[in-house]
C-alpha cells in the first residue's frame, strides 16, 4: 500500500514554499492552517503590498505566492505589477480575494497570475486549486 504523501511535499521530499500576503489576521490564519496541514512551508507573511515586495526580493525562488488584491500601503494589483517589472516569474502568483470584478480578475490572469479565487475560502477548494497551480509552476509535481 502506498504511503500517504501530503500534497505540499514535492516528489523529492522538499516542501513547496509559499508566501502569503493577506491583511486580515483571520483569513491569514485560515489559509496558513490549510496549507501547513498539507506540508506546505510558509516562508513569508505580508500584511501590505510593500511587505510582500520586500519578502519576495529575499525569496525569489518561492514556489507560490497567495495574494489579496486589497492590501494596504500598496494594493495587490500594484504589487503584482512591481514584481512583474522586477522580472519575477509570475505564474507563481495566486490571488485569493474579496475583489470579484470580472475586469480585474481577467486583467490579472491575462497578465500572468496563475489563478484567482474569490473569498470566502474553503479548505477543499484551496487545496484543489493549489495543487493545480503547483503543477503549472513545477511540472514534476505528481
Amino acid at each position: 500500500m502506498a504511503q500517504y504523501q501530503p500534497q505540499g511535499i514535492s516528489p523529492n521530499g522538499r516542501p513547496y514554499s509559499v508566501i502569503i500576503a493577506e491583511p486580515s489576521k483571520f483569513q491569514l490564519k485560515q489559509l496558513q492552517q490549510i496549507l501547513e496541514s498539507e506540508g506546505y512551508k510558509i516562508i513569508g507573511i505580508a500584511e501590505t503590498g510593500r511587505d510582500l515586495i520586500n519578502i519576495y526580493k529575499e525569496n525569489r525562488l518561492v514556489d507560490l505566492i497567495f495574494m489579496e488584491v486589497s492590501l494596504p500601503v500598496m494594493d495587490g494589483y500594484a504589487a503584482f505589477w512591481e514584481m512583474k517589472e522586477q522580472g519575477g516569474i509570475l505564474p507563481k502568483i495566486f490571488f485569493i480575494s474579496e475583489e470579484n470584478s470580472p475586469g480585474v480578475i481577467k486583467s490579472l490572469l491575462d497578465n500572468g497570475a496563475i489563478d484567482y479565487m474569490v473569498k470566502p475560502i474553503k479548505r477543499e477548494k484551496v487545496l484543489e486549486k493549489t495543487k493545480i497551480a503547483i503543477e503549472k509552476v513545477n511540472p514534476t509535481f505528481k
